[in-house]
């Protein structure tokens, strides 16, 4: 059981979850233009601080956390995958997180006892002997009270589907198995329901590890300059690290704060105008997620690591929808465009509903839950 959990937990996980401005702040009436306006040119994206060294898109932190990253790719259905760009690039990236900024700070700040994520989480395996590749679908919900910093987590089995329509045919040829043995774990086309469920005090084997506590959240500054001056002290304060990966881990905080911790949505907007500032920053243009939601997309990438994190925003409210990973050099790994796992948030939000265990599971079996409305058949 417990290796189970760290296979989905290891294979799901980021190559993330990744000063001044380098374009002024766009408001609403701009977005248009930005949606519109003709592709940037490597010459204009590259004016971002082109004299910063660039940085690896993995660290110490990201490889710590269970949050997840997520693949933007060709033919992969919702919940499966997600779909590819609509259009290839609709202004910078550095505008494009700019323009989600202005929308996300005009949002409402919220509070409640609990800070509630709901992820979908998934990473895509080739199924030995076999010409096609699946999809291992899994969902995380956590619970965090802000008053003491203390995280309830349940992580629960989806099913597993094959990832593209080619995938499905395949798929079909080969007789429609509902199940695969992949790695050492079972995985099926039904899902087993709950995997685990961890309350505090108990033994976790699964919770998110790596985020700044949420008592910090309401003393960062609002300002990107100002907040990564701040998270740099914080990192350098808890990590022993060389002073690249330091400055990575605080590329990889201001990705947290832009999508699943509880940040206000002017320190949301900051971490977007932060990422804004990153080298090489690009604009994806639009894109579904995986659950069918259109958005808007960019992308972080780094010459130090064959693999590109994606960003998906909400198209009018500048909300996150997901992160996204995908393979962008060939080697041991996988050949260039190979997706590796993806995350697609699907509740985020402040609540007084407390969370529906408060000690461990010993013996989690099928649970009823969401498997019968979220499954559907993998189309194109």
């Amino acid at each position: 059981m417990k290796n189970d959990i760290l296979h989905r937990l290891t294979a799901a996980r980021p190559a993330h979850l990744d000063p001044g401005r380098p374009t002024p702040l766009l408001r609403d009436e701009e977005l248009a233009r930005i949606m519109t306006s003709p592709r940037a040119t490597p010459k204009a994206r590259d004016t971002v601080q082109p004299n910063r060294a660039r940085r690896p898109l993995l660290s110490g932190l990201a490889l710590a956390a269970v949050a997840v990253a997520l693949v933007v790719i060709t033919d992969i259905p919702p919940d499966g995958a997600a779909s590819a760009p609509h259009s290839e690039a609709t202004g910078s990236g550095s505008e494009v997180l700019f323009a989600a900024a202005a929308h996300v700070e005009q949002q409402q700040a919220g509070s409640g006892a609990y800070w509630y994520v709901e992820e979908h989480l998934g990473s895509l395996q080739e199924v030995p002997g076999k010409s096609y590749t699946v999809a291992v679908r899994t969902e995380q919900r956590s619970w965090t009270a802000a008053a003491k910093n203390r995280q309830w987590s349940q992580l629960l089995d989806l099913g597993s589907r094959p990832a593209t329509k080619a995938d499905e045919d395949a798929w079909k040829a080969d007789g429609s198995p509902t199940s695969w043995h992949l790695e050492g774990e079972t995985l099926t086309y039904a899902g087993k329901g709950e995997i685990q469920h961890d309350a505090p005090g108990g033994k976790a084997d699964i919770g998110t590890m790596g985020d700044l506590p949420l008592h910090l959240l309401d003393s960062l500054p609002t300002d990107e300059k100002a907040l990564r001056k701040r998270l740099s002290a914080l990192v350098d304060k808890d990590y022993n690290a060389p002073a690249e990966i330091l400055d990575r881990m605080v590329v990889d905080t201001a990705v947290q704060l832009a999508t699943t911790l509880p940040s206000t949505p002017a320190l949301r907007a900051a971490a977007y105008r932060l990422l804004a500032a990153e080298p090489g920053v690009r604009s994806l243009g639009d894109v579904k997620d995986h659950t069918g939601r259109t958005g808007y997309a960019v992308a972080l990438s780094s010459p130090h690591e064959a693999v590109e994190l994606h960003l998906i925003f909400d198209k009018s409210t500048g909300m996150p929808l997901g992160t996204e990973t995908v393979i962008t050099q060939n080697g041991e790994t996988g050949n260039k465009g190979k997706p590796q796992a993806y995350t697609t948030i699907t509740s985020m939000k402040w609540t007084e509903d407390a969370p529906p265990f408060n000690t461990d599971s010993k013996d989690p079996g099928p649970i009823s839950g969401p498997g019968e409305k979220l499954d559907a058949e993998p189309t194109r």
